[in-house]
């Protein structure tokens, strides 16, 4: 840097240039008060100066007799130490390189810097400065270290920093302001804003250098932490898996030892992602959200493995050993205690589950496939835990403990000629449990009975709304969408046909029995045809009527029905828990999987887990509000494999009384081709009176929430009326469609919550149809 600097350091004292006092000779360093009052200067800077000042004049005079320019810089030392610098040429040829030394040619050649006219003029006696005599202390910058002279004569250095200093003749540079003094020095000053910035980009640097380094030795630490967690990982997963090879097996004694290992290893994985360099690298811009993803399930796994599993693995080394479920019996000592476990650790799992479903996207393949299972297996979990809390207090007398004996109709329900809690009841068989012992009779074909031969009369509604006794005294026809109504009139039927007490009965459908068979293997048809879990839905609502004659059509049904619970009951004890969990609770929220207990208690507990199927109370209004949408075929036929169902609910609108109104429209729509139509076997094909062969004449019934109301109905596709009637006092809207291949119908309308349900979010619950196993079977 050209130019010559006196400064001191950060809080010594300033190391100002000497200025004149007003008295002695022009130009001359005078004493000990040159700096005005109360500014001293030390003996050595006085000498220091003095000699300069001389060297500079007699560095002018010779500048002026060869018509020299002096460079800056390099020159410093030899200019401190007296020396003349070397003549770089003549005043007509070029002089050294660079935009200062270029500025301060020879005196007769004209201003020495035209810029600042300051510079250019001489001071009185010829004094002032006209030449760069070189930078006094070589090394220093603009921000950097200044040569001193302390009081003894001694040179140190000082850093630099807001300070005054001081050039000889120089003009520093543009962004700089300057000024003369009495002895031809120039003070000059930086803007303070140049300084603050230069400042903060020092600290920046400073501040990403450490940064660096720090993510440089932290980046190893955290590779090395991320081993040691894949490590204890992997211990983790191969001690779980002879866990649960111990659960299936019925060896519980050692199950306590796993679960602290278990616990022990998470334990340790949660610490070590809890650490700081993991914390450091969360911040990390995107791949930090796959760190903070690892560390959210490892804190989960830590919570549950303290919470659940240890204790549950406690109780289970208490219960009787065995397995869960081996050769259609259940162990119900080992099962009440993974019950009572569940329901006891259900704050934990719930936390857990709240922890993983909150993770946000990831970018790592492997991280967010890892993120994706937990959230799933997590989420079947939560159902687990939920189920099991509810179902705990009942389930040994559900099971027959104590040497009782308790009876459940199995309803086999066909949605391929669909009624409005799933699907005709063409096959029945009655499971009984005693001490967790199952047994299994022969399916059965419906019963039908005559009003007088009934042990239970029908509801007199049900009989007003879905049809004569000769109707409703058939045990197939679950024609309300009251699933506990249906149910206790199908026991009924059942107990006058056979003579047998019936404790609950169990609605299930071809696709939920494609799901079951999906887990514990194939079942075949007499003519050698696998029905597994992957076609199951197709073969028996669709296969069955199509490629076989008639008269076998129901026994078929029955038998694959019959098999698929012997091939369940016997194999389900080497499924999957998860997994089995999984498939029940979707049959449950798709309405496949459906249940009646007579017990009051075994019955609240079945509401709990919401497969009852039941209609709203009557009498309670503040309950959570349901949308019903319901379908009966009328046209006596096995058609609705070719029904679409869509309803879309709108967004809610909050009234001034406290109800809210939704908009809602139900889609209908035969996809039957002409070309289908055309083949239909006449088993398949509509039967009912006036009906064409195509026809899917259907009972639609849209239920409001109790308290509620329906208005506003709009119908398009289809000229049919729907009337308005209640149902033990809960408002509906029923009449018939016709849909022949190829149409469809609308049906649109607003449905009104009551006040007392405030904010509860409306849910719908609609009759399950075979929509989604064609489309599988299609896919």
């Amino acid at each position: 840097m050209a130019g010559n600097h006196f400064k001191n350091g950060d809080g010594e004292r300033s190391a100002v240039p000497p200025r004149s006092n007003g008295t002695g000779n022009a130009g001359v360093p005078s004493g000990s008060s040159q700096n005005g009052a109360g500014n001293r200067t030390s003996p050595g800077e006085t000498a220091m100066f003095t000699a300069l000042y001389e060297q500079s004049q007699k560095a002018k005079q010779a500048g002026r007799v060869g018509r020299q320019a002096f460079p800056g810089g390099a020159g410093s030392a030899a200019s401190s130490a007296g020396v003349r610098p070397a003549p770089t040429g003549d005043a007509n040829v070029a002089g050294p390189t660079g935009p200062t030394n270029n500025a301060h040619r020879a005196h007769n050649a004209g201003p020495i810097n035209p810029a600042n006219s300051a510079n250019s003029a001489s001071s009185a006696g010829d004094a002032g400065l006209t030449g760069n005599l070189g930078t006094i202390y070589t090394g220093a910058s603009e921000t950097g270290t200044f040569a001193r002279l302390n009081d003894d004569g001694a040179e140190f250095k000082g850093s630099g920093s807001k300070e005054d200093y001081y050039d000889f003749g120089l003009n520093y540079g543009g962004d700089s302001s300057t000024s003369p003094t009495s002895n031809g020095l120039v003070r000059h000053r930086h803007r303070k804003g140049e300084r603050k910035n230069r400042r903060v980009s020092a600290v920046v640097a400073a501040i990403v250098a450490v940064v660096l380094v720090a993510f440089g030795v932290s980046g190893f630490m955290l590779l090395s932490s991320a081993k040691t967690v894949k490590s204890q990982a992997k211990e983790t997963v191969e001690i779980v898996g002879g866990l649960k090879d111990k659960v299936t097996s019925g060896d519980f004694s050692t199950l306590p030892d796993d679960a602290k290992k278990i616990d022990g290893l998470c334990s340790s994985m949660k610490k070590e992602t809890s650490s700081p360099v993991w914390t450091m690298a969360s911040f990390i811009p995107v791949y930090g959200s796959d760190i903070n993803a690892a560390r959210t399930m490892v804190d989960a796994l830590s919570d549950v493995s303290s919470g659940a599993l240890v204790p549950m693995a406690d109780n289970l080394a208490q219960a009787t050993p065995g397995k869960l479920f081996q050769d259609g019996t259940i162990n119900v000592s080992a099962l009440q205690a993974v019950a009572d476990s569940l329901s006891d650790s259900s704050k934990a799992f719930k936390s857990a589950n709240e922890k993983i479903q909150g993770i946000g996207d990831t970018h790592i393949a492997q991280v967010t496939e890892l993120v994706n299972k937990a959230k799933d297996g997590f989420a079947t979990l939560d159902g687990a835990v939920d189920a099991a809390e509810k179902v705990a207090p009942v389930l040994p007398q559900m099971l027959g403990a104590n040497g009782q004996t308790r009876n459940y109709l199995v309803y086999a329900m066909n949605n391929v000629e669909i009624r409005a809690c799933g699907g005709f009841g063409g096959s029945q068989g009655l499971i009984s449990v005693t001490d967790g012992q199952m047994s299994i009779g022969d399916f059965v074909p419906c019963i039908a009975l005559s009003k007088d031969e009934a042990v239970e009369s029908v509801d007199e509604e049900d009989e007003a709304l879905f049809g004569d006794h000769s109707n409703l005294y058939n045990s197939g026809n679950a024609y309300s969408p009251d699933w506990p109504r249906n149910s206790q009139r199908v026991a009924a039927l059942w107990e006058s046909q056979y003579g047998q007490d019936v404790d609950g009965v169990v609605g299930i459908d071809p696709v939920f029995l494609q799901y079951l068979l999906g887990l514990v293997g194939n079942v075949s048809l007499p003519d050698g045809t696998v029905v597994d879990g992957t076609n199951a839905a197709k073969v028996l609502m669709h296969d069955v009527y199509w490629n076989y004659p008639v008269e076998e059509s129901d026994g078929i049904f029955a038998s694959v029905a019959s098999a698929a619970f012997d091939k369940i009951l016997g194999g389900i004890g080497d499924v999957d828990v998860t997994k089995l969990v999984g498939a029940f609770e979707r049959g449950a929220e798709e309405g496949r999987l459906i249940a009646w207990m007579r017990n009051d208690d075994e019955q609240n507990a079945i509401k709990e887990t919401g497969i009852d199927a039941s209609l709203p109370d009557p009498d309670d209004p503040s309950a959570e509000p349901v949308a019903g949408v319901y379908f009966n075929n009328l046209s006596f036929s096995k058609l609705d494999w070719y029904l679409n169902a869509d309803t879309q609910i709108g967004q809610g609108v909050k009234n001034g009384d406290g109800t809210c109104s939704y908009r809602i429209t139900v889609t209908l729509t035969n996809i039957m081709t002409q070309g289908e139509a055309g083949k239909l076997p006449d088993y398949v094909a509509a039967s009912a009176p006036g009906a064409a062969r195509d026809d899917e004449r259907l009972n639609v019934s849209v239920f409001a929430p109790t308290g509620g109301n329906i208005s506003d109905l709009t119908v398009e596709g289809t000229q049919f009326g729907l009337g308005a009637a209640t149902w033990h006092g809960i408002p509906f809207y029923s009449g018939t469609v016709d849909l022949h291949a190829g149409e469809t119908t609308t049906i649109t309308y607003t449905l009104t919550t009551s006040a007392e349900a405030g904010d509860k979010p409306l849910t719908l619950r609609q009759t399950p149809t075979c929509q989604a196993a064609r489309d599988s079977a299609s896919a």
